[in-house]
């Protein structure tokens, strides 16, 4: 099978639909099915960039210098970021690059499309869309106008002339079908991927590298995220401020994750937290020390409102880590019974939660054991398997 896969959504730093896309781009091309992977970009053939993604190479004991705490965006990455917020920019890039996406598919007389990022242009070939959630229309107050006004048009298009669409999860699959009219033969849910790299991990080996950030093994709660709304930052700090100060003082709330969408309020209150000594910010930081993070927290927090799959909780459970998260939208899914659920809309669930998974070391023990098991069976190898079977499901534009 001949495969064309658009890679957008693959720049500096490596996350969310970025990540999803990587592991695509780099395992597809070994996949025994697949016979070649052309990648399109901007309307252009592109080479599949160089990235460094892992870990293991990174030495243990590191100066304060190596820790980054700025993200490292590319000239591409800090072009769109900027552009991308003007309406008339993204109106433009919105007629122009399906245009030359077009001709460059034109050209081609077999294959499969896939468009991991929502999008797929008019073409001859059969085409799958991968749609990762559907906030832009259930929760639009979270995202600028320019990208409301421009995914608002370009999603439907895209549902309308795909042959199939793909998911992370069951839950944007329900979510999918009832918002665009779909039958359910045409939505597919195909579950992300942890990376071996997030696995339990011994604490002194850990203990170097949690000293540059001012941390010890088991004595904190960990957060990682972009700061926005859509994640219940504010929540989670009001449930963390109410908890016993002696649970504040032993084990710190620690968040990570660069400044995102309508964050000026979250960040006042990250930094009045700060100033009372139970919250830790370390803002950005090089996604080569997220494995390290996971594995020598107490307690990973995720009480998000929304969420297309969560990876951050498959992350965690693979590191073999307690795991708080809430009891909706595609997280329980994902977590399957092996984590602590709460109310994201209510603070004493929250807290109530929080207490628990902090002191209460039978559940913990559990949570353990079930996380891992269920980490285990999401990998990415299952992912592309489950994709490849997709992109099956419409050769012959069936």
């Amino acid at each position: 099978m001949k495969l064309v896969l658009s890679i957008e959504a693959i720049h500096p730093p490596l996350a969310g639909i970025g990540r999803y896309a990587w592991e695509l781009a780099t395992r597809l091309p070994h996949h025994a099915e697949i016979d070649s992977v052309r990648y399109l970009s901007d309307g252009l053939w592109r080479d599949l960039p160089k990235l460094e993604t892992t870990t293991e190479q990174i030495p243990q004991a590191l100066a304060p210098s190596a820790v980054e705490v700025e993200p490292k965006l590319n000239f591409k990455g800090r072009m769109r970021q900027r552009l991308g917020r003007l309406p008339a920019v993204s109106r433009a890039y919105g007629q122009i690059m399906p245009y030359l996406a077009r001709k460059r598919l034109d050209t081609l007389k077999e294959g499969v499309f896939h468009g991991p990022n929502y999008f797929v242009p008019e073409t001859s070939l059969p085409t799958v869309v991968t749609i990762h959630d559907l906030s832009i229309f259930r929760y639009p107050q979270w995202h600028p106008k320019a990208r409301i006004e421009r995914m608002r048009t370009a999603i439907p298009e895209t549902v309308s002339r795909a042959n199939l669409v793909i998911t992370d999860s069951l839950a944007t699959r329900l979510e999918v079908i009832e918002e665009f009219g779909l039958r359910p033969e045409n939505v597919v849910a195909v579950p992300l991927g942890v990376d071996a790299i997030f696995r339990p991990r011994l604490g002194n080996d850990i203990a170097p590298v949690l000293q540059k950030f001012g941390l010890s093994n088991n004595q904190y709660t960990l957060f990682v995220s972009t700061i926005e709304p859509r994640k219940n930052v504010i929540n989670l700090l009001a449930a963390y401020r109410n908890l016993p100060e002696q649970l504040r003082r032993r084990w710190p709330l620690v968040l990570v994750g660069d400044k995102g969408w309508q964050s000026d309020e979250i960040h006042a209150d990250l930094e009045r937290g700060q100033n009372e000594g139970w919250l830790i910010y370390l803002g950005f930081v090089e996604q080569s020390y997220l494995p390290i993070l996971y594995a020598g927290c107490r307690l990973f927090a995720y009480p998000s409102y929304y969420e297309g799959f969560g990876l951050p909780i498959a992350e965690a459970m693979a590191s073999g880590v307690p795991v708080l998260t809430s009891n909706c939208s595609s997280m329980p899914e994902v977590a399957a019974g092996a984590a602590m659920l709460v109310e994201p809309n209510d603070v004493a669930s929250i807290r109530d939660g929080l207490a628990q998974a902090l002191e209460d070391e039978v559940w913990r023990n559990a949570a353990v054991d079930k996380g891992l098991k269920r980490a285990a069976q999401l990998t990415w190898d299952a992912c592309v398997q489950n994709t490849v079977a997709a992109y099956h499901m419409v050769r012959g534009g069936k």
